[in-house]
């Protein structure tokens, strides 16, 4: 089964970084608009707004990717439920990896995918917040 595994897992881990980068930058275009758009960035309550914001899509990047990642457990038939396969994507994603919910053997080195691609793209995330946050607090 590894010579499923193993395409599937990059197409899919390709797929996921191409979202993310994608969205980051849309980010970036939509944080740029804001600033340009009402003085009211240019204020401390605003530049906090702007930190949360920021904060609260890529959550909501990294939520769309395991969701991403759950359906194809789904679509595979490693899970029968989506809350299931919800739980396990963000717990191998974040690479907590509790294991008290596994994949079958037929499927299991695709996970390993999905981890990789969760601590590349956190990682991602938490450069692109930290280059923010200097630009934010640049004195």
């Amino acid at each position: 089964m590894l010579h499923k595994q193993i395409p599937l897992g990059t197409l899919v881990i390709i797929l996921v970084v191409v979202f993310h980068v994608v969205s980051l930058v849309g980010l970036i275009d939509v944080i740029k608009w804001l600033s340009i758009t009402s003085e009211f960035w240019q204020t401390q309550f605003g530049t906090m707004c702007m930190l949360g914001f920021a904060v609260f899509m890529i959550i909501g990047i990294h939520t769309i990717e395991a969701w991403a990642w759950a359906f194809l457990y789904l679509k595979l038939g490693e899970f029968k439920d989506l809350s299931k396969a919800l739980y396990f994507s963000v717990v191998t994603c974040t690479a907590l990896g509790y294991g008290d919910i596994t994949l079958s053997e037929r499927w299991r080195l695709l996970s390993t995918f999905e981890a990789m691609g969760g601590l590349l793209l956190f990682g991602a995330s938490t450069a692109f917040l930290i280059g923010f946050m200097q630009t934010l607090f640049t004195f």
